[in-house]
């Protein structure tokens, strides 16, 4: 399956890097892998729900993953918000 991300998605992932990295140093470098892991579960428990969006809530990170599997080939990453 593509996962595919909107222009918002991709901001706001290179916007939450630099939020975590000032934070803490070096902190941001390790949430795409993170952003990745997550896509990954959602990938693995994918169950049809139709075209609504959905919010998954990472595990390391304060942060929600909002998607919607476009169809059988395609999920979409919407946005990525910090909770």
């Amino acid at each position: 399956m593509k996962v595919l991300l909107s222009s918002i998605a991709k901001n706001d992932i290179r916007l939450l890097m630099r939020v975590f990295n000032a934070e803490k140093e070096k902190k941001g470098n390790d949430f795409p892998e993170s952003l990745k892991e997550s896509i990954d579960g959602i990938l693995k428990n994918h169950q049809a729900k139709g075209s609504e969006i959905s919010v998954m809530p990472m595990q390391d990170f304060p942060v929600n993953i909002h998607y919607i599997f476009e169809d059988e080939e395609n999920l979409l990453i919407t946005a990525v918000f910090k909770t």
